[in-house]
């Protein structure tokens, strides 16, 4: 048996639900742990295949109640063979919608069986004040409690029992994908041109002579080089962009608790 973690994380809070839930498997079903980042995007042009041992962990970030569509046809070319898997969607504390239910269906169509899921909260790519530092001590907490109740229902299927369909809430047709605009980012006379934005852009819309120069239609509004930048030098300047920011931040801010299916 061997927990294979893989998560698309540009602002690293599904990293760390992932990792926090992959480790406790790991050590209560006491097997090996990989770590299979799937952020940039030459490591998506890999093919993955798991078997019959493997015990996938997928963790996808939801974008306006969706999987990010640069993943979905990614995530339907992954290759199992009887294999377990725990899908967890990480939103912006507004809702994930249709997430989780989406990533089951695409696994369930390649030979991947769902036997748990769940959703947790992570500070909001457009926002540093919606569900700020999340996830946090109390949301490892519960990842760390559900992996024992995950771990419990693997060592169950792996001594005979059955392995059962599992429901989620989200809809069938999945909500309709939200027309983004293009991204109009501004980086100001403070960078101090480190590149960290560059080797972080899932998508490499950022020029990596010019930082200040992104591609707009190869952005996926991830905001990882907002996050990451150490100066602050990086900022969405795009009013609709901005509108949907303040309207997240005046309806949004209450705090919504992870989710556990099994």
């Amino acid at each position: 048996m061997e927990i294979k973690a893989m998560y698309f994380s540009p602002t690293k809070t599904t990293e760390k639900v992932i990792l926090g839930i992959g480790e406790k498997l790991s050590n209560k079903l006491e097997c090996p742990l990989t770590k299979i980042n799937i952020t940039s995007s030459k490591s998506r042009e890999k093919s993955y295949s798991f078997n019959k041992e493997d015990i996938l962990v997928l963790g996808l970030p939801v974008y306006a109640g969706r999987i990010p569509e640069i993943l979905e046809k990614f995530i339907a070319n992954l290759n199992g063979n009887e294999t377990l898997a725990i899908v967890v969607a990480v939103y912006g504390n507004r809702h994930y919608d249709d997430a989780l239910l989406e990533m089951k269906d695409l696994l369930k169509e390649n030979g991947l069986n769902t036997i748990a899921a769940a959703a947790f909260i992570g500070e909001h790519s457009f926002s540093d004040k919606i569900a700020a530092n999340r996830p946090d001590e109390k949301d490892m907490q519960f990842a760390e409690m559900i992996s024992d109740k995950i771990s419990e229902k693997i060592q169950s299927i792996k001594d005979g029992g059955d392995i059962e369909d599992i429901d989620v809430d989200g809809n069938f047709p999945y909500k309709e994908r939200s027309e983004l605009p293009p991204l109009s980012q501004e980086t100001n006379d403070d960078c101090i041109r480190c590149m960290d934005c560059v080797e972080n852009c899932p998508t490499d819309a950022i020029d990596d002579e010019n930082p200040a120069k992104i591609d707009q239609n190869q952005c996926i509004i991830c905001c990882s080089c907002i996050k990451i930048c150490p100066v602050n030098a990086k900022n969405i300047t795009n009013e609709k962009v901005l509108g949907l920011k303040a309207m997240l931040e005046e309806n949004f801010m209450n705090r919504r608790e992870p989710e556990l299916f099994i």
